[in-house]
């Protein structure tokens, strides 16, 4: 193996429940190759398998944009342990992360997911409600850019911030649009802290951050509306 993949290799995989793909070549952001197959990603975590069977994980944003591009592609073609599905016990959550938005999160179906799925990533706190009739027109908007970015490998989380009046109203509102990111836990102390840190009078709104809880757009709502995906670059 080639000295420079060894500092982006986090370690070994003891098992995994998903087929490699064909092996192919893959090239990090400094020049350097490996003959490796694709198994899955975990979070910000690319999984490849080499010939002699040895697994390892390297974080995305170490391979090439190319190849990021081709795990946006691939991901889609094989089950995997996804960000709402896998194992996180043990990952460390962004300080900055933990204090602004706790320790877990909650995806449509209820189930509990840590914080630390957002480190190295912007992140759109996404104050919304299914009472919102503006919510509604933006929410499909927001979920074609999310989905895009997500196909392009981007490192790009979008969190509910719920302003509904109960939580099954939440959850429903979740499925209803299909959204594929989290959520803060509906009743979490966190929810009115963080409309008062953003100063939020009405919605939708949406604001970036980065994994530091520094903020990056206070309203990109518009950016969103009009350039979809292609906002990301300017954040």
């Amino acid at each position: 193996m080639h000295r420079q993949w060894m500092w982006i290799i986090c370690g070994l995989i003891v098992a995994s429940g998903a087929a490699a793909q064909e092996m192919r070549t893959w090239t990090s952001a400094s020049g350097a190759t490996i003959e490796a197959a694709f198994v899955e990603q975990q979070f910000d975590l690319v999984i490849l398998q080499r010939a002699d069977g040895e697994k390892m994980k390297i974080r995305l944003n170490r391979l090439s944009p190319a190849d990021q591009m081709v795990i946006g592609r691939l991901k889609t073609t094989l089950p995997s342990r996804t960000r709402q599905g896998a194992s996180d016990t043990d990952a460390e959550i962004p300080p900055a992360l933990e204090e602004l938005l706790g320790r877990r999160l909650v995806n449509a179906k209820g189930r509990k997911v840590s914080t630390a799925t957002l480190a190295g990533k912007k992140i759109g706190l996404y104050f919304s409600a299914s009472w919102c009739p503006p919510c509604r027109t933006f929410t499909p908007l927001l979920a074609t850019a999310y989905q895009q970015l997500q196909t392009e490998g981007k490192p790009f989380e979008v969190i509910l911030v719920p302003h509904d009046r109960d939580e099954a109203s939440m959850r429903a509102y979740m499925r209803s649009h299909d959204m594929p990111w989290l959520a803060i836990p509906f009743g979490s102390r966190a929810i009115e802290a963080l409309q008062k840190k953003y100063s939020v009078s009405g919605i939708p709104k949406l604001v970036i951050i980065d994994a530091a809880a520094q903020t990056l757009s206070s309203d990109a709502r518009g950016a969103v509306t009009t350039q979809g995906a292609a906002a990301f670059d300017g954040w």
